[in-house]
């Protein structure tokens, strides 16, 4: 298990990672003429900084907001073979000893190696934006919490819903960003990197030298540096290059990672070991060394970050257990961003399972009793559920990263994430039973009373079962018609969706509500009664009469209500160790005593 980055990493990192320099001349955008010549300087193997030749070709001005970009044919070193490599972003670019940009664009399938510069001035902008490490958040959809209850939604989500929520760059050109994943299998790794290639990146199977490899390389213009969004026994990494150092201050890229703004991600050295040359797109293959820093910006023109601090991340430990009862650990962290932290928690953990089991056909995984998520100040968020069928995977990871989504942009307040502990055990074929019937010993009643059922339930492949319960009609119960509904508990919680409209109205009702959500092994027994009630300003009223309810959903009332048809009276879960599906309903007639 590699270790995370230690403490001694950060006592070098100022004193020697840190390049003092004074502010370098620089040539304005307004006095770049095309058929100047100057050059660049990147590193095309290992640490050593290599220059290349430079002629501008052409300006493009205002291709956005106060954003420009010259266009230069790039000569020298391998880039006759390679043209513009991925992993060049940010090599400085410098014209009679000015420093001029960084390169940072390109075009897929050009015939020479031509490159878009970003301006040196835009670059420098970006400094000027610093804050300390912001919350963000996105927007939760009304009901956000209802796709919870649906599993079957969450890969959608992540695989095309929150990846279109990223920003995206618009320009006339490509940024490639090669970005290294190391710690998963070749199957794992397919299933990641769809999703990696997706958002912009050119995903490479990689190592990671990472902590104790040696003291980190001083970093200056032309120096490998990796963005580090999963570090552990998983390492992500996008890499490019360093621009300029000022101090303890890093220019990098000349483009965005994302566009995120202010940002807290692990900045890192970096080591190119080899060159992959491409018809499509040429890039670096490099791999992330130690934690040296942390980026604060991610900005249209540049990513920008601070050497000798240290970024919060999300400490995610997963203990793993196949089918042959083999037990594994892993120990890694995600970024903590409200965005990226439940996107890569989700295709790590999908890499995993792709790359210790198979992930066609049926399966089951179960998340065991101390699957949880730990907020400071709050209680933890449980995670435990029993996940069968063909895609018991997607759903084992979807709703634990889409959980950690939930509250990291929930509407109050930003939480403080302190891990997210996982145990998860994979076994071969589907755990699942189908409810077949269910019959009650008796269809009269009266309040206070108990109502013997009988479930069966048919398992996948084995004889039927029988459940048996003692159901409690409560004392308070008035008389008339109670429905009781039994089922799994997708099709209970859609049945009686329109009885529960009241939202969370803090962080801790939103992480009890979550703790409340209904597990797959489970049969519930709901029993329910027509009401005239209304859910109003988030407080429930039932069984309103006429006049009230009349006042209270009249058109010139102010406020949000929603009419209750059904009021809950009684509900119980009987746990099994299935997966269950199906659904019933019976009638019961409560008497007068």
């Amino acid at each position: 298990m590699k270790t995370i980055p230690a403490l001694a990493a950060w006592a070098c990192a100022a004193s020697c990672s840190v390049t003092l320099a004074a502010p370098p001349p620089t040539l304005s955008f307004d006095d770049v003429r095309s058929g100047m010549r100057g050059e660049g300087r990147t590193v095309f193997e290992g640490n050593r900084i290599e220059t290349f030749q430079v002629e501008i070709v052409g300006k493009l001005p205002r291709i956005g907001p106060d954003q420009n970009l010259i266009l230069a044919r790039l000569t020298g070193g391998p880039l006759a073979q390679t043209g513009v490599l991925a992993g060049m972003s940010g090599s400085p670019v410098w014209v009679d000893g000015k420093l001029v940009g960084a390169v940072a664009y390109s075009w897929g399938f050009s015939k020479e190696a031509l490159a878009g510069i970003t301006p040196i001035a835009e670059m420098f902008a970006v400094s000027r934006r610093e804050v300390a490490p912001r919350a963000r958040a996105a927007a939760l959809e009304r009901g956000a919490l209802d796709l919870a209850r649906e599993p079957a939604r969450l890969a959608t989500f992540f695989e095309r819903d929150l990846p279109r929520r990223l920003p995206v760059l618009s320009l006339p050109a490509v940024r490639a960003v090669p970005i290294a994943v190391a710690g998963m299998a070749p199957e794992g790794f397919s299933r990641v990197a769809p999703g990696l290639a997706a958002a912009g990146f050119l995903p490479v199977q990689s190592g990671s030298a990472g902590a104790g490899s040696g003291p980190p390389p001083k970093l200056e213009p032309g120096s490998p540096v990796g963005v580090q969004l999963v570090r552990g026994d998983v390492d992500i990494t996008a890499t490019g290059t360093v621009t300029w150092v000022d101090g303890d201050q890093v220019y990098a890229f000349g483009h965005p990672l994302y566009g995120l703004g202010s940002v807290d991600l692990p900045l890192t050295a970096a080591r190119v070991e080899t060159l992959l040359a491409s018809l499509n797109a040429s890039s670096k293959i490099a791999v992330p060394l130690d934690e040296i820093g942390a980026f604060r910006q991610d900005r249209t023109a540049a990513i920008w970050g601070r050497l000798g601090v240290k970024p919060r991340m999300i400490p995610v430990r997963l203990q793993w257990s196949d089918a042959s009862g083999g037990r594994r650990a892993y120990a890694f962290d995600v970024a903590s961003d409200p965005l990226l932290g439940p996107l890569l928690l989700y295709n790590v953990l999908n890499g995993i399972v792709g790359g210790n089991e198979r992930i066609y056909g049926t399966t089951t995984l179960r998340l065991r009793e101390g699957s949880v998520i730990k907020i400071d100040g709050e209680d933890d968020v449980e995670l435990d559920n029993l996940f069968a069928g063909d895609s018991a995977p997607g759903y084992a990871t979807g709703l634990s990263a889409y959980i950690l989504y939930l509250l990291m942009n929930n509407d109050w307040r930003t939480p403080s994430i302190s891990g997210v502990n996982l145990i998860l055990d994979y076994e071969d074929g589907p755990r699942t039973a189908v409810i077949r019937r269910v019959t009650l010993d008796r269809h009269r009643v009266h309040a206070g009373e108990k109502v013997h059922a009988a479930i069966v339930l048919s398992p996948y492949r084995g004889p039927d079962q029988v459940l048996e319960r003692e159901i409690e009609i409560p004392e308070e119960t008035p008389a008339g018609r109670l429905l009781v509904q039994v089922g799994d508990a997708g099709s209970v919680s859609r049945a009686e969706s329109a009885d529960d409209p009241v939202g969370p109205r803090d962080l801790g009702q939103l992480v009890r509500l979550i703790n409340r959500l209904r597990r797959n092994d489970r049969v519930y027994v709901v029993g329910s009664r027509q009401d005239a009630g209304v859910s109003l300003g988030g407080a429930r009223l039932p069984n309103l009469p006429p006049s009230a309810l009349g006042i209270l959903t009249r058109p010139r009332s102010t406020g949000n209500y929603a009419l209750l048809p059904l009021r809950v009276v009684l509900e119980e879960e009987i746990r099994t160790d299935y997966a269950v599906e199906g659904f019933a309903r019976v009638q019961l007639e409560v008497e007068e005593r």
